[in-house]
């Protein structure tokens, strides 16, 4: 299997066009004092097709820079930038691209780069500049990072213990073997875009059946990489509603058939994760319905399509069901 090779970044750019026949490229700045972050790229395929990725993504405010000495970034290369602001910026424009100028095209991880250089990305990589080369940075939580103001991420967490994560939705779960990356419980993770893929039965009387799906982005210490889950593996924070006690709910998406929808309704006691349940609901049509879950005193009622899916009476004590 290829596998990613670390360097101290990329040669010199050649002569652009606009350079003077004779008159030698500039090369990449050499920094020696600690002000901004180390840009890197982790990709499986040629090397030379790597530099030139590399090269590809360095775009302003990126500079290309080389550390003085030390530990370099892991991966190939980049540049630096002087904030997080800006690094976050480039994870957000580079994580994800459609592979076609289809305007219904996917968004899948590294699409551009494997468009444009034949290669496949398995993470950008962000660490902090230090005299001496590249350090790991103390990351905050998900919910805790401040981010631009143009960076639409909705911090999350998983509602399984790992999960494979998939360069594309479809509608119906492959298998795990055909996954692109896992993503664990203890990963930072943002929900991107929720959306259906769905199986088309052919026949105009009859809705297709759709499986809904979460685009997520993944930090596992220094390292970003995004993909596709079902969205009822993803739930946003704000999804969550707080019941007696250290107790709280979530009900998510599922799926979505010719006759039915079916949701997950999740739990948390504390730190601990309970059993989903699944909730399946007639209905008739194309679209999802709307869909709640409200905790009016110590009675947790479900709502799907106006109608209650589930009642149940629910305690702050500890070792209440």
């Amino acid at each position: 299997m290829p596998i990613t090779v670390a360097s101290a970044g990329p040669p010199p750019a050649p002569p652009s066009s606009t350079q003077a026949e004779g008159e030698d490229a500039l090369p990449p700045a050499i920094v020696d004092a600690p002000s901004g972050f180390w840009l890197s790229v982790e990709l499986i395929g040629p090397r030379g097709a790597q530099i030139d990725a590399a090269r590809a993504l360095a775009q302003p405010p990126v500079v290309d820079a080389l550390p003085r000495g030390g530990a370099p970034p892991p991966g190939e290369l980049v540049g630096r930038v002087d904030t997080l602001d800006q690094a976050l910026t480039w994870v957000n424009a580079n994580s994800f691209a459609a592979v076609s100028d289809n305007g219904d095209a996917t968004a899948v991880p590294g699409g551009r780069l494997y468009a444009d250089h034949g290669l496949f990305l398995t993470a950008l990589v962000v660490t902090a500049e230090v005299i001496g080369g590249a350090q790991p940075y103390a990351w905050p939580p998900a919910g805790a990072l401040p981010l631009p103001p143009d960076v639409d991420w909705q911090p999350a967490s998983l509602a399984v213990a790992r999960a494979p994560v998939f360069a594309a939705p479809s509608p119906s779960l492959p298998p795990a073997s055909e996954r692109y990356q896992v993503v664990d419980l203890d990963d930072s993770l943002w929900l991107l875009e929720s959306q259906d893929r769905c199986e088309d039965p052919g026949l105009s009387s009859v809705p297709p059946t759709c499986l809904r799906w979460a685009r997520i982005l993944v930090r596992r210490g220094e390292r970003f990489f995004g993909g596709w889950v079902p969205a009822a593996h993803v739930i946003p924070d704000s999804a969550w509603v707080g019941g007696p006690g250290e107790r709280r709910f979530a009900l998510l998406p599922g799926h979505r058939g010719h006759d039915e929808v079916g949701f997950v309704l999740l739990e948390q006691r504390g730190e601990r994760r309970e059993g989903p349940v699944g909730l399946v609901q007639a209905h008739a049509g194309d679209t999802w319905p709307a869909a709640s879950v409200e905790v009016l005193g110590e009675e947790l009622v479900v709502l799907i399509a106006g109608q209650p899916a589930l009642t149940r009476h629910i305690s702050a004590d500890p070792l209440a069901p």
